[in-house]
């Protein structure tokens, strides 16, 4: 993974402020420290948690699984759907017979809940077919329990060995812990200290994933080694710099960040970082309000606004290096109305996202750009432990605690 600033920063006063923040952060990973707001920077070198995932993986994982249906919302399964969708979730549709597949129930929608209830009538035979994560940090919110209410109102009418396909996570005695154990349910454990938000390395996160075959200890190599170099001082500190890059920009009334991503299957990553941003640092009459584009959809409807609208934001341009090739044809079809025959079609989104980058540049535009060498669980990890700590150092600099959420 590779950062691109387009203009040097003078970061000598974002450095003294930084700097014993910075050191504190190293000693809480060195310190194995759960006790600390900052906790989550324990998890991807946390042998003990993952030998608990592993556990409950080997007990629930069947031979016919074909459905890792993830209940929970905003950090509680923004995280996984963020990696399962880059790596298979946008294309589902057109791999019917890849499996398994995660399905996540968020929101409470009767169209959708019929739905899926149909659905999964209709194709689920066997109860070693699917498997259930049922997800809250605080074990009380709506929306997981009505969703689960829903689902296993169902199941345990069809299914006599229904609970050994659920696994609830949730804080350890919370009122979602308690009834998992009054009914007999499994459960795993999140860190107290760890938030939603930053919970996508913990068993929120990984547990599910590590059901849909999704390598979760190449997703926690890429992100201890992102980890290892943003803790510390150095010109590789891209956390670091990101966060001074947006602070800098917002003291200059620069107030809205547009993440610029140049594949699709990206979007879903983009709505994670948009509830981590915003619940993080929007509070005290201060923020930056995070916005999601995906390129070059977004050229067709909100590139205008962009470049000839207020100059009230900043942008991150994110793209994958090595993509699959797909040709367009030699022999044309529409030969007049483009030069595009033979061309591969990854060179053709390459040489737009060029394009955009250096419009920015000759309006200048504040803007970084952030190269996956391809999208892959370890250069996810990265990805994702970097933006995390991009924010704590982003929520230092405005003076907020980006732990808490007090309007909500």
């Amino acid at each position: 993974m590779k950062f691109f600033f387009k203009k040097s920063l003078d970061i000598s006063e974002e450095t003294k402020k930084l700097s014993s923040y910075i050191k504190q952060c190293k000693q809480i990973i060195d310190q194995n420290d759960y006790s600390s707001p900052e906790s989550s920077l324990c998890l991807p070198s946390d042998v003990h948690i993952l030998s608990q995932i592993d556990a409950m993986v080997a007990k629930k994982k069947t031979a016919k699984l074909k459905y890792v249906i993830t209940i929970g919302i905003g950090g509680s399964n923004l995280g996984a759907k963020a990696i399962y969708d880059a790596l298979y979730g946008s294309v589902d549709m057109f791999t019917p017979d890849r499996y398994p597949k995660m399905i996540f129930l968020d929101t409470i929608d009767p169209k959708i809940n019929t739905a899926f209830l149909t659905f999964f009538k209709s194709h689920v035979k066997s109860a070693d077919e699917f498997a259930i994560s049922i997800i809250s940090k605080s074990g009380t919110n709506t929306e997981p329990v009505v969703n689960a209410e829903v689902l296993l109102g169902y199941i345990k009418n069809r299914f006599s060995k229904w609970k050994q396909r659920c696994v609830i996570t949730t804080d350890a005695n919370s009122p979602m812990w308690n009834e998992g154990a009054r009914l007999g349910i499994d459960v795993l454990n999140i860190p107290k200290q760890v938030g939603g938000r930053y919970s996508v390395f913990s068993a929120v996160g990984l547990f599910p994933l590590a059901m849909a075959n999704i390598d979760i200890r190449s997703l926690l190599q890429g992100a201890k080694k992102m980890r290892d170099i943003c803790v510390n001082e150095s010109p590789q500190n891209y956390s670091f710099t990101s966060s001074v890059f947006q602070y800098q920009n917002w003291k200059k009334g620069r107030s809205i960040h547009n993440n610029f991503y140049f594949q699709p299957e990206f979007e879903s990553l983009g709505k994670w970082y948009r509830q981590l941003m915003g619940e993080s640092i929007g509070k005290e009459k201060k923020g930056i309000t995070p916005i999601v584009s995906i390129g070059s959809v977004d050229h067709h409807s909100m590139v205008q606004l962009y470049w000839g609208g207020s100059q009230d934001k900043t942008t991150e341009i994110i793209y994958a290096k090595k993509s699959q090739d797909c040709f367009v044809p030699q022999e044309a079809l529409f030969p007049t109305l483009s030069n595009t025959k033979g061309k591969n079609t990854s060179e053709i989104v390459s040489a737009i996202r060029k394009g955009t980058a250096l419009a920015y540049k000759k309006q200048m535009e504040p803007f970084f750009e952030i190269e996956f060498d391809e999208i892959n669980t370890y250069e996810m990890g990265g990805y994702m432990q970097c933006k995390m700590l991009e924010i704590m150092y982003l929520a230092k600099l405005l003076g907020v605690n980006a732990f808490d959420q007090p309007q909500v």
